[in-house]
């Protein structure tokens, strides 16, 4: 998700500066104008605006409160933004960490798919002090379309952790269903547009599944190891809380079976074929 964000930023006129291991995307994003720094103090010393987009909790820390990290080498003036779906303990730490030196923090989620990401037509729910707003803002917009200012720093991944279990729920809801229509022996796209088309319908199973597993394609616009990493956050959060979260904790245990019968690497929507596998049933395509 970070690659399509930097690329959006550099289509719309920003000087920007970035840094990953995976040093094939880094070059990439130079041939299109970015300047590539070697590491990540090199990088902070030349940006006002810092973004973090990680896989999560251990890479944010590491990279974010590390000896050679960014809370060691950012300008005094400069905002730091974790863009990545972590824990509400972690968000936390941060916003202490950077508040207690002085250093502007917030966390702004992204919301939506990754091919809107490559549109540049991501969400983004923003946790940041007021007074910090106007700096980010338009950043964001050369990102993405829509902004969500969710409250302080730390209340856009609390805001993330409620979305993305929503979303991992829907995947469970709409594998059920196409799987029993083609149990049923239904017209795969009569059914399809009747449940797009009602209160049933929900944007994972109207636009993502259509691209992903009901043509049979199964790389990861958002990999399952990562949906069971985030669903299981928001368990986390709901037994932090005391919060019964029934359907989420069944969903968690769901994606961990899925992930038990090796579909690491792969989408969310191959919850829909591993149903359909384990019910004997023909796999659902359009």
């Amino acid at each position: 998700m970070g690659f399509p964000l930097a690329k959006s930023l550099i289509k719309n006129g920003e000087t920007v500066t970035v840094y990953d291991l995976n040093i094939d995307a880094a070059k990439k994003l130079e041939k299109d104008g970015a300047t590539v720094a070697g590491n990540i103090p090199e990088l902070c010393k030349s940006s006002d605006l810092i973004f973090t987009m990680l896989p999560g909790p251990p890479q944010v820390k590491a990279v974010a409160l590390g000896e050679n990290g960014i809370i060691a080498n950012m300008k005094a003036d400069a905002i730091y933004i974790d863009m990545s779906t972590v824990d509400v303990d972690t968000v936390d730490m941060l916003r202490e960490e950077f508040t207690n030196k002085g250093i502007a923090f917030g966390d702004a989620p992204v919301g939506r798919l990754a091919m809107h990401a490559d549109r540049g037509e991501s969400l983004f729910m923003l946790g940041i002090d007021e007074k910090h707003y106007s700096r980010v803002e338009p950043i964001l917009l050369k990102m993405g379309t829509t902004i969500y200012h969710c409250g302080k720093a730390g209340d856009g991944t609390r805001t993330k952790l409620i979305n993305n279990m929503m979303v991992l729920c829907y995947c469970q809801i709409n594998s059920e269903a196409l799987v029993l229509a083609k149990a049923l022996g239904l017209d795969l796209k009569n059914t399809f547009d009747v449940l797009t088309n009602t209160t049933a319908s929900n944007g994972q199973l109207k636009q993502k599944w259509p691209q992903k597993v009901l043509k049979g394609d199964l790389t990861p616009g958002f990999d399952i190891a990562l949906g069971y990493k985030d669903i299981s956050l928001a368990s986390n959060a709901g037994a932090a809380s005391r919060i019964a979260l029934p359907l989420c904790d069944i969903t968690k245990n769901i994606f961990r079976m899925a992930l038990a019968a090796e579909n690491s690497g792969k989408d969310t929507s191959c919850i829909t074929d591993f149903w359909a596998e384990t019910n004997g049933v023909d796999k659902p395509r359009l």
